[in-house]
């Protein structure tokens, strides 16, 4: 795992979620713990997409509510 693109997702979602990085970072769901609906999903998915220029299918929108998975997600999207 490629710290430095982690704590590059990590910052992404705090920052759409309003959240510290650490609570992110502690985060077991985004939805439980931020709120964060199914909008705030396909902008965290947009956002990815754009940052790190992958396509990210929307059928992948459940795995995007932790930071491990999203960034697994976008890792396996851009071949890390």
């Amino acid at each position: 795992m490629d710290t430095d693109r982690l704590h590059e997702v990590r910052d992404l979602i705090a920052e759409l979620v309003q959240a510290d990085p650490e609570q992110v970072a502690a985060a077991e769901s985004f939805t439980e713990e931020f709120g964060a609906d199914s909008l705030i999903l396909i902008e965290l998915l947009v956002r990815l997409e754009k940052r790190f220029g992958v396509e990210i299918p929307e059928d992948e929108l459940p795995r995007l509510i932790t930071l491990r998975s999203a960034y697994e997600v976008v890792a396996s999207r851009a071949g890390w």
